[in-house]
């Protein structure tokens, strides 16, 4: 993947085996602590690195990544002995325009201080962003860029080779911080690659047209319509 929010990609780890809406489904609230207990009981998790700084992109962003260069998951990963599954996804960020984005809401009178206020009481699933304390980039906001909704897209998934750290941790893995770099660098590669494969093939997709789509599987009773030929 490039991306974040609903498209994009990021990494799902399985160990040894918000609002209510999102509890519903399983979330739970973002914290190193949180990310730690589940894998250490075994918990599958759903972990997307560039977090609200890919929820919120800016305009001409799509598709692209802002992870930290600092290999934050890889260390719990392997402490925890856990299988990273690397994903990419297409099509969210197709799904509408950005009208204003966050740092130019931010620049507006009264409305820009207003949703600076309010992006500060937000929570933070980082103690430490070392994308702005090592890589140079700006703090991370939660202020949600003016869009205008398009025609839904259709959805393209792709799961990357899986990684499997088992037997690392007591092997003395964590300490080869070059094999840690580039463990991190591998499975970000491996999400890139995915969404830059997922956009090459979409276009040979006959169905990727909503309407077209739509008329299909409501000619043959609901049933899904194809996609291309991996």
């Amino acid at each position: 993947q490039r991306g974040g929010g609903g498209a994009g990609g990021g990494a799902g780890m399985g160990g040894r085996g918000g609002s209510n809406t999102f509890t519903s489904f399983g979330a739970v609230p973002v914290n190193g602590k949180n990310f730690y207990r589940l894998l250490a009981a075994g918990e599958v998790v759903l972990l997307f690195p560039g977090g609200a700084r890919e929820v919120y992109k800016r305009k001409g962003e799509d598709y692209q990544l802002f992870w930290p260069s600092k290999p934050e998951f890889i260390r719990m990963a392997v402490r925890h002995g856990a299988t990273i599954v690397p994903f990419s996804a297409v099509g969210a960020e197709d799904g509408f325009r950005i009208l204003a984005d966050s740092d130019e809401i931010l620049k507006l009178p009264f409305i820009g201080d207003a949703a600076r206020e309010q992006s500060k009481g937000m929570p933070r699933a980082r103690a430490v962003d070392s994308r702005v304390t090592n890589d140079g980039a700006e703090e991370e906001n939660f202020v949600s860029p003016l869009v205008v909704p398009l025609t839904p897209q259709r959805y393209y998934f792709k799961f990357g080779k899986p990684v499997d750290t088992s037997g690392l941790y007591e092997s003395g893995f964590l300490k080869d911080e070059e094999g840690v770099a580039a463990m991190y660098a591998d499975v970000k590669a491996e999400v890139e690659d995915g969404i830059d494969w997922l956009c090459r093939k979409r276009v040979d997709d006959p169905f990727k047209d909503t309407a077209v789509r739509t008329l299909y599987e409501a000619a043959t009773g609901g049933k899904q319509a194809p996609t291309f030929n991996p």
